[in-house]
């Protein structure tokens, strides 16, 4: 079992605010992509209203920064970052969004399924992994996954966990299934976010949160000086669970609108990628397509 020790760095965490919207000035433009990042020469404006996976927090501000310094144009992304499933509800009901990536592919077949999303392709932008991560200074002791089932050392820690139906909840409870572990004090959140916030804080005794949501608690401990530790268990290495893909598409709206198009264009580039890959997402093949319905 592999374990990491990362200082604690409540703020950061609790930053990572569920269904905020954040809107990020970029610019973008019609043309063809280079896979450099370049998506053409003449500008556009407007703006683009991403619905993205809370997961993709941390990352959407340097991605539009980065949109916007290869291209010029007059453009504002608008992110509004929930839980998938959340997100699928939302644009279902209404709301007015150009792209939707989500964290897993389930709410990809269920957005692809709506008439907001007829003639859509989805493709795989990135991929993340699910981790077990607990409070700073692991109060519980939790060492593997073993320690949480019914008389194991952590049989009674209180653990963070998203909703079924949300992606990190979906891969959770795979887990758990696997693992024939039923939790017994469990909290339910409704996005991994809310999970990491909860972990951070100490409110809970661990959690089951995404790589990326580690690497960000690691990444701002290292600008807050240090503290207690917050460990992360490598499940993959005792679980079969396979990371899951980060599928982005385009509205019926969204292919009306040409920023939007650009946008998503300029995800499939190698700087898109290489942003991705420094906030802990996987990289993935930039042509894989999820499918069309």
């Amino acid at each position: 079992m592999t374990t990491t020790r990362i200082p604690r760095s409540v703020l950061a965490v609790s930053a990572l605010g569920a269904g905020a919207s954040l809107a990020l000035s970029a610019c973008s433009t019609d043309g063809d992509s280079d896979g450099s990042g370049e998506t053409g020469t003449n500008a556009a404006s407007g703006t683009v209203n991403v619905f993205a996976a809370a997961s993709l927090n941390n990352v959407g501000e340097e991605l539009a920064d980065a949109f916007n310094a290869a291209n010029a144009g007059d453009t504002e992304i608008v992110f509004n970052f929930a839980g998938s499933s959340k997100l699928v509800q939302q644009i279902g009901q209404g709301a007015d969004a150009d792209l939707f990536i989500s964290a897993d592919e389930q709410n990809m077949d269920a957005a692809l399924d709506l008439p907001e999303f007829d003639d859509a392709d989805a493709q795989v932008i990135a991929t993340n992994l699910l981790v077990l991560a607990t409070a700073p200074g692991n109060p519980s002791g939790i060492e593997s996954l073993d320690d949480l089932a019914s008389g194991g050392s952590a049989e009674d820690a209180r653990i963070a966990i998203c909703a079924d139906g949300v992606p990190c909840g979906t891969l959770a409870h795979q887990v758990l299934d696997e693992k024939g572990i039923a939790l017994s004090s469990p909290t339910e959140e409704a996005n991994v976010s809310d999970v990491a916030t909860k972990i951070a804080t100490g409110e809970v005794d661990a959690g089951f949160i995404y790589a990326t949501d580690a690497q960000a608690l690691q990444d701002a401990s290292g600008a807050s000086g240090g503290g207690e530790a917050i460990t992360v268990i490598d499940i993959a290495e005792t679980v079969d669970i396979e990371p899951n893909l980060y599928p982005a598409a385009l509205t019926v709206e969204g292919q009306d609108n040409g920023t939007a198009a650009a946008f998503l264009e300029f995800l499939a580039t190698d700087e898109a990628a290489e942003i991705l890959e420094k906030y802990g997402f996987g990289a993935q093949d930039a042509d894989e397509e999820h499918g069309a319905q």
